[in-house]
């Protein structure tokens, strides 16, 4: 009898129906501060790190104060800015590649937490000892907002300081429901300027939904053979032996006893699409190389 697996990945689910980025289709200008880049970007030093950090959290932060201080969201009782949202820079604009600082994390994290912020709080509201237990619900948001944060891989830290001051910030807590478009802006704002301020010499984001490739093989391209030739999943390859993993220009190789998770397969398909992308270039170049040479000789 097999035990049923602990683990579980939405992006199994959610991942067959999101489209492809086509950012590398927009003007390059554009593209460019949207983080798409055609090689990959060289790495710079700790103090020029440093340098756009400080650039970068300064002007997050400004710019979601000034708008935080526009009369429109002003009038509403809103605070200078969500205590939550300075952590939130840290990550934006010292550690862009981590995958707690990607635009999926930063702002699905973000909404997904200060909802359950304020919908746990909202219910401990409805108890005349509120004061006496509001550590409780910020206890509780917290925890159901690490969960599901985890479960939709959305996990950004500073979001469940958000969860938190929901319940336990009293001039938090008295914003309510209005909350939540405050927390949207401000992750929108703080994205945006991360855009602009980290792809000046450095790349952000590594990738706006997920790291692991979008490509959808068609039947054709996967041939499935069995234990006797050693491989699993063959993409127009051949067997290559039992202890190899084969990534190749439109083919991975993988040995039938290898059992590999949905991130492991997604990482070799994006290896295998670099792969095709480069031996596209490359005989673009010799293509030019030779017409110009043509030329020459006429």
């Amino acid at each position: 009898m097999k035990l049923l697996s602990s683990n579980f990945d939405i992006d199994l689910y959610i991942n067959r129906i999101v489209p492809r980025s086509r950012i590398h289709l927009l003007p390059k200008p554009i593209s460019w501060f949207l983080g798409y880049r055609e090689e990959p970007t060289k790495p710079v030093g700790s103090i020029i790190i440093w340098f756009w950090s400080f650039i970068g959290a300064f002007a997050g932060i400004l710019i979601i104060e000034a708008v935080f201080r526009t009369p429109g969201l002003h009038s509403h009782g809103t605070p200078i800015v969500i205590g939550s949202l300075g952590a939130a820079a840290i990550l934006e604009y010292q550690v862009i590649d981590s995958p707690l600082s990607q635009p999926r994390n930063a702002i699905l994290g973000q909404l997904f937490s200060t909802i359950i912020g304020v919908g746990i709080t909202k219910l401990f509201q409805h108890s005349q000892n509120f004061e006496d237990i509001r550590w409780i619900a910020g206890a509780l948001a917290v925890g159901l907002s690490s969960v599901v944060m985890g479960v939709t891989k959305t996990v950004h830290p500073p979001a469940g300081a958000t969860a938190l001051l929901a319940a336990t910030s009293p001039d938090i807590t008295d914003l309510g429901w209005f909350l939540i478009p405050l927390v949207l802006i401000g992750s929108t704002l703080m994205v945006a300027s991360a855009c602009v301020v980290n792809n000046i010499q450095r790349q952000f984001p590594v990738y706006w939904w997920t790291a692991a490739s979008l490509r959808k093989p068609s039947e054709s391209d996967i041939e499935k053979v069995g234990p006797e030739s050693g491989v699993s999943d063959v993409y127009e390859g051949e067997n290559i032996g039992m202890n190899l993993i084969l990534v190749d220009r439109g083919r991975v190789l993988v040995p039938e006893w290898l059992s590999l998770g949905y991130e492991e397969k997604a990482l070799l398909d994006s290896l295998r699409d670099r792969l095709e992308a480069g031996d596209k270039r490359t005989q673009r170049s010799e293509s030019t190389a030779s017409g110009m040479s043509g030329q020459t000789a006429i």
